[in-house]
């Protein structure tokens, strides 16, 4: 079904409120959309797949620039984002998942990343 989304990153000073897919189904929660960020020459293509039943969510990007990081409270993941420098890989320290409900309108992930431990809270809400 395509949404209205308002996506929010301690990455970037302001959200994106574009359009996207939302697919859920007992499993599995499905987030896409597309944005181009400044200084792309194209789109970048975003999907989230939440699996419900193990608690994992994994988050692709693919386009000039690709990456691939799972959060999984249980245990600490790995993450491979594929910069202008080269593939660099990440350890991530997910922090909490919240899926979408009656309490919420948003799917939201809190995490640290890197040998720094940079917090983020990353999230997608249904508007």
């Amino acid at each position: 079904m395509i949404r209205d989304m308002e996506i929010t990153t301690g990455a970037y000073d302001k959200p994106l409120i574009t359009k996207g897919i939302y697919e859920e189904t007992k499993t599995f929660i499905t987030i896409k959309w597309k944005q181009i960020h400044e200084g792309d020459k194209d789109y970048s293509f975003y999907e989230i797949r939440m699996d419900k039943e193990k608690g994992v969510a994994t988050v692709k990007r693919s386009g000039e620039y690709q990456s691939k990081l799972v959060f999984d409270t249980a245990k600490k993941t790995e993450g491979v984002v594929n910069t202008p420098y080269g593939n660099i890989t990440t350890d991530i320290k997910t922090e909490y998942i919240t899926l979408p409900s009656v309490l919420t309108n948003k799917f939201e992930i809190s995490y640290e990343m890197g040998k720094d431990d940079i917090k983020n809270i990353f999230s997608v809400k249904l508007i």
